[in-house]
C-alpha cells in the first residue's frame, strides 16, 4: 500500500464508553497500546465512540481508496466493513487479544494454519495449561462423568451460514444419538430468548427427560462434564483447559483439536467424539494463545502489534 508522502496516516479509533473513558484518562489497555505503536511511528490517533464506526450503510460517506488521504480504521468486535479497516477483539479470554481483517472468527487467519503438536514445546504447554487453570478454575473440582454439555448461544431457531444446523436442531440431534447420556444445555447470559425459543426448549425437556435446561453456573457443568457439544461457543476453547473434548457444529477458529460437523460432516463427527482420541490439549492451547495472539502483557507487544498490523497491510 503507497501513502501519499505529504500526509502522516491518521487511525481512527472506534471505542466503547469504557473503553474510550480509560484511553482518556490512561489507563493501560490493547486499544492503548495499538495507539501507542502507531504514535510512535508518526501516525495521528483520533478517538471516536464506536456508534461511528465505518458501516456498510455509510460507506458513501467515504471517498474511493484511491483517492482517499490515509486514512485507517480500527473498530472493537464489530463488523469490519470499509477501507483499511481492522478489528481488535479478544481471543478467547483477556488478556489475549487478535488484529484481525474481519470480524468472523471462523475467517481469522489462525483458522486456517495446520496445527502441529511436535514443533510445540511440551513443558512451555505443561506450565502454560497449569497457569490458566489456577487462573480460571481455582475454585472448581476437576472430574469427569457429568455427562455433555451444551452451551447454548443465540438464534436457536436459525440455521445461519457459518453453522451446520440451527442451535435447536443441533440440541435435537445430539439428544437423539446419546438418548442414555445425561445433557446440560445452558443458555447465554446475555442472549434474550423468544418465546418460541424457550417454547422449543421447554418441549425437547419434556420429551427428553435426559435433558436439564440451565441458566446459570456454567463453569461448575464445564469442569465436571465429559464433553462439550456447541455451535462454537467459547466455553469449548475454556474446556480444553480442563482436557474436555469438544464437538463443533459451526465454523470456528479453534476447530484444529475438535470434532467438528463443518470440516467432517455429521456421522464422523460424532463418531470422532465417541472415540478415545484424545487431543494434545496443552500444546494446541499453547500454539493457538501464545504463537497466534497478542498477550496484553507481553514486553514484546509493541513489535508485535506493529508486525501484526505490517502483515495486514498498514504501512507502519
Amino acid at each position: 500500500m503507497r501513502v501519499n508522502e505529504r500526509h502522516m496516516p491518521v487511525l481512527h479509533l472506534y471505542l466503547n464508553p469504557w473503553m474510550l473513558q480509560g484511553l482518556t484518562e490512561g489507563r493501560r489497555s490493547m486499544p492503548g497500546a495499538v495507539k501507542r505503536v502507531v504514535e510512535a511511528a508518526g501516525w495521528t490517533v483520533a478517538l471516536h465512540p464506536e456508534a461511528d464506526r465505518p458501516q456498510a450503510s455509510r460507506l458513501g460517506d467515504f471517498p474511493r481508496p484511491d483517492v482517499h488521504l490515509p486514512d485507517f480504521h480500527m473498530v472493537m468486535n464489530q463488523p469490519v466493513e470499509a477501507p483499511r479497516t481492522l478489528t481488535l477483539r479478544i481471543a478467547g479470554w483477556e488478556p489475549f487479544w487478535r488484529i484481525e481483517s474481519t470480524n468472523d472468527r471462523w475467517d481469522w487467519d489462525v483458522t486456517h494454519l495446520p496445527f502441529a503438536p511436535e514443533a510445540v514445546s511440551a513443558r512451555n504447554a505443561r506450565s502454560f495449561v497449569s497457569f490458566w487453570r489456577r487462573r480460571l478454575f481455582a475454585d472448581q473440582t476437576l472430574q469427569t462423568g457429568g455427562g455433555i454439555f451444551v452451551p447454548l448461544q443465540g438464534k436457536l431457531l436459525q440455521h445461519r451460514h457459518f453453522q451446520s444446523a440451527a442451535p435447536i436442531e443441533m440440541l435435537q440431534s445430539v439428544l437423539a444419538r446419546w438418548p442414555d447420556r445425561s445433557v446440560k444445555a445452558s443458555l447465554h447470559p446475555r442472549e434474550i430468548y423468544s418465546a418460541a425459543e424457550r417454547i422449543a426448549l421447554a418441549d425437547l425437556a419434556r420429551t427428553h427427560k435426559n435433558l436439564a435446561l440451565v441458566e446459570s453456573g456454567s463453569d461448575p457443568i464445564l469442569a465436571t462434564c465429559d464433553l462439550v457439544v456447541t455451535e462454537n461457543s467459547t466455553m469449548a476453547l475454556r474446556g480444553y483447559l480442563l482436557e474436555k473434548p469438544a464437538m463443533l457444529w459451526a465454523r470456528m477458529d479453534f476447530h484444529h483439536i475438535a470434532a467438528s460437523v463443518p470440516h467432517l460432516g455429521q456421522d464422523a463427527a460424532f463418531a470422532l467424539a465417541e472415540s478415545q482420541e484424545t487431543p494434545d490439549f496443552a500444546r494446541y492451547l499453547y500454539w493457538y494463545f501464545r504463537d497466534h495472539a497478542l498477550l496484553a502483557w507481553d514486553g514484546n507487544l509493541d513489535a508485535q502489534i506493529a508486525g501484526r498490523l505490517k502483515t495486514l497491510g498498514w504501512p507502519l
